[in-house]
């Protein structure tokens, strides 16, 4: 495992889910072992796919790159260690996260909508409002013109997190589509304002990332939002993700 600029680490995070590292370049996603149950809960602390999610990214970010012109991260390497684990180095783009943006007036010197250049509401409405059309427009379009007749990416299905997050089911099988048509899209099933990087100047879309959760599913699955607060609606419509949990069984 090499990361380019390791010595210029700016930072360094851990999840339930992975280790990043952030350099002046690059970003180093490391998979963590899932942690052990603790107390009596019948549950992991952390979900039972996280070396497939990394090795997920990249595959994604593969298959995007070749086959469409979303921007994303460039891949720079990726693999799996000894121990189980998988990493993956992508380049740092140089831009804002979309729910960060309305953080500061993005504006030039002269031109600012808040005179003391502080939180800034125009800017953030400026950026979703952008995010939103090429969303829409651009991203949704060619990622449902990437079809399969099988559920998952590589053999191996991740479901979006809120589907997982209200159930036990450890692993998913791959489902094969019944009529052997390509009726299944690729989907990012996780895409929100934090996986959705801003040009801090121009406030449109520089990169979308965070593709760990991505595969090919059912239509209804390609569900995405830029207000953080819809994208949490996610978790808690039990009535859709029961309709979606039996769409993939």
């Amino acid at each position: 495992m090499v990361v380019s600029g390791y010595k210029e680490k700016e930072g360094e995070s851990l999840t339930p889910f992975y280790n990043l590292i952030t350099t002046k370049s690059a970003w180093l996603k490391h998979s963590v072992k899932p942690w052990l149950k603790t107390g009596t809960e019948d549950e992991l602390a952390s979900r039972p796919y996280n070396t497939e999610r990394i090795l997920h990214y990249a595959a994604a970010l593969q298959l995007v790159s070749r086959k469409t012109t979303i921007p994303v991260p460039r891949l720079i390497d990726f693999g799996k260690n000894d121990d189980g684990t998988a990493w993956i180095e992508l380049e740092r783009p140089r831009g804002v996260w979309l729910d960060a943006v309305g953080d500061q007036c993005r504006m030039p010197a002269g031109k600012k909508h808040v005179a003391d250049g502080g939180e800034c509401d125009e800017c953030d409405r400026i950026a979703r409002a952008n995010a939103r059309r090429f969303i829409a427009e651009e991203v949704v379009p060619q990622l449902n013109s990437l079809t399969s007749d099988t559920t998952g990416l590589d053999g191996v299905v991740i479901p979006p997190l809120w589907v997982q997050f209200h159930t036990k089911t450890a692993y998913w099988p791959s489902k094969k589509s019944a009529s052997g048509q390509q009726e299944y899209v690729f989907c990012h099933g996780n895409l929100h304002g934090h996986s959705i990087m801003m040009h801090a100047e121009t406030l449109h879309v520089l990169k979308i990332v965070d593709w760990e959760d991505a595969g090919y599913f059912p239509p209804e699955f390609q569900l995405w939002s830029v207000e953080r607060s819809d994208y949490e609606d996610l978790y808690e419509n039990d009535e859709q993700r029961k309709r979606l949990m039996a769409l993939m069984m």
